[in-house]
């Protein structure tokens, strides 16, 4: 980290704490404590109000604020290919580029000299449509989200052919294995459960609204709505590429003789099901034996229409 970086980094921990000592921003930077005189020194020849007191540290006058822009250069980089991530992605586009200029505008030229570069250098090939944040069903839910409002939606659930009416009391979006998800108190059920956007066939805002005090707890410890543990099993001539295209499920791993053995959450086998028959005889399911039947039956079914 270059200097001016470090002095930012050091004002920062200044306006958070209501006093640090030499030592623990020596250590938190790996300078030495010589070296934090003069950058204290420094700060306070560029007019930063600081208080020095022996024996207990360093702290800020009262009332005194860092301007709003303060980034460094690693934080700028992170906000630059963040949005052009965006941008590249097909999402919000016009607002991506308006938001690219005014942080050329507000950022000083010493930065961009170091990020424009880099920006320019990096590209993200992302997949057409693998997510939409501006699709109608999307914005409705953020909506419900931030009104706590409760929602009326007519659903099919995983290979099932009727469809159910469902007023749900929506919490949460997720973005994973290339589908939103709605994280919802389920009133139909009585419990939290996980709704594809994509199987969705009628959304409705409704007036009513509900309290989602009560539900933070429920939506990570609902005894109702468990998190599933699995276990597959890998040889060491697939590790690398299992790990390159892990699934968003995965927890760790166990290394073993042969290989590994990858555990992963989900909350229904439908989300892991895919990706694992993607591997072919190369993934053995351990547990649970619901997945290791389920997967049975496609290889059976795939054997049948192969001959």
């Amino acid at each position: 980290m270059n200097r001016i970086d470090r002095l930012f980094g050091i004002l920062l921990l200044l306006q958070a704490k209501r006093r640090i000592r030499a030592e623990d921003i020596a250590s938190k930077y790996e300078i030495s404590e010589r070296t934090v005189y003069r950058d204290m020194s420094a700060l306070m020849q560029l007019g930063v109000p600081i208080i020095s007191q022996a024996g207990e540290g360093y702290s800020l006058v009262d009332g005194y604020y860092l301007p709003p822009l303060i980034f460094t250069t690693d934080e700028a980089k992170a906000l630059f290919l963040g949005v052009k991530m965006l941008h590249q992605s097909g999402n919000l586009q016009s607002a991506a580029d308006s938001a690219m200029t005014k942080l050329k505008t507000a950022l000083p030229d010493r930065l961009l000299l170091d990020i424009d570069p880099l920006v320019e250098k990096i590209d993200f090939m992302i997949e057409p449509n693998a997510y939409d944040l501006e699709t109608p069903y999307l914005v409705e839910i953020q909506t419900a989200i931030e009104q706590q409002k409760v929602l009326c939606i007519r659903y099919t659930g995983y290979k099932q052919t009727d469809i159910t009416k469902r007023d749900i009391e929506p919490i949460k979006l997720t973005h994973g294995n290339q589908t939103w998800y709605i994280r919802a108190h389920c009133r139909l059920r009585d419990g939290m459960r996980s709704f594809r956007l994509e199987r969705i066939d009628q959304l409705q805002i409704l007036d009513e609204t509900f309290d989602t005090n009560h539900h933070t707890e429920e939506a990570e410890t609902s005894p109702s709505d468990p998190t599933i543990q699995v276990q597959v099993a890998f040889p060491k001539n697939s590790l690398r590429w299992v790990r390159e295209r892990q699934h968003y499920g995965f927890t760790h791993e166990d290394r073993t003789p042969e290989g590994a053995i990858m555990h992963y959450e989900v909350h229904a086998l439908s989300e892991i099901r895919a990706w694992v028959l993607g591997w072919g005889a190369q993934a053995e399911v351990l547990s649970p034996q619901a997945l290791r039947e389920q997967i049975r039956e496609e290889a059976k079914k795939l054997a049948d229409l192969l001959t």
